[in-house]
């Protein structure tokens, strides 16, 4: 667990504003698709002590396992293991930010703030180490397209990182990545795609290559800077490929 005193509160939040979600008591879940030892496995203890072993199967298995109420009860848990890449983000991260926002126009504005803070600190927990599982470019997308967020101020939280390798090596992944224009109909994906043709992108490049701790890093860095300047790049339009790449 990051020693970031920040993403502590912020989870604290998260946990202390969906505590008014117990656990219910009977949950109907789909005995074909989960057997019963493991349905006990996510009951059984604390909420803050489930690990990801007990929470996968749910993960996996939402929509046939209880409804809202186990949702909300299990959210907060469920965000913590993925900041921590505890929990496959790959596979948990789209599915727990669409489920949240299909329904969280009903949530009363302080569950969905929560969610929000929670989700800006693991923004910043990714931009702040690298390689990540779930790289910035790819949670970029869970962003956007699945908690429809706006990305702006995603945006800036990575232009005020300036100089750390970290972050400039996942707007390498990011111009690596991204593919036209097509996609620009989703106001999310406008967004990433004007900030990516502006200034910052290029100066978080070069301020994080003049800071490279290795030759890896600064190859990365120094063909990304090379891709981003060819004008061919940022002009070119063609089918977007998904957002992000896993090593």
């Amino acid at each position: 667990m990051s020693t970031d005193p920040d993403l502590r509160t912020a989870l604290d939040h998260l946990y202390e504003t969906f505590s008014r979600h117990p656990l219910p008591e009977d949950t109907v879940v789909c005995d074909h698709c989960v057997p019963p030892e493991l349905v006990r496995a996510a009951r059984t203890g604390p909420l803050r002590s489930l690990g990801a072993e007990a929470l996968e199967p749910y993960a996996w298995n939402h929509s046939t396992w209880g409804g809202e109420a186990d949702f909300r009860h299990y959210l907060p848990r469920l965000l913590e293991l993925l900041i921590t890449e505890e929990m496959d983000g790959w596979f948990v991260g789209p599915i727990l930010a669409g489920r949240a926002a299909a329904h969280w126009h009903d949530w009363p504005d302080d569950e969905r703030d929560a969610v929000v803070a929670a989700v800006g600190l693991w923004w910043r927990e990714t931009l702040g180490a690298y390689p990540r599982e779930l790289d910035a470019p790819h949670l970029l997308e869970i962003i956007g397209r699945e908690f429809r967020l706006d990305p702006a101020p995603y945006l800036a939280a990575w232009e005020e990182m300036a100089g750390e390798e970290a972050a400039a090596r996942h707007v390498a992944a990011l111009v690596r990545d991204w593919r036209g224009r097509v996609a620009g109909r989703d106001a999310w994906y406008a967004a990433v795609d004007a900030w990516l043709a502006g200034p910052a992108p290029a100066r978080l490049l070069r301020e994080g290559l003049a800071g490279a701790r290795s030759p890896r890093a600064e190859r990365e860095l120094r063909a990304a800077l090379d891709l981003w300047e060819e004008p061919r790049h940022r002009d070119l339009s063609v089918a977007p490929a998904r957002l992000g790449g896993h090593e």
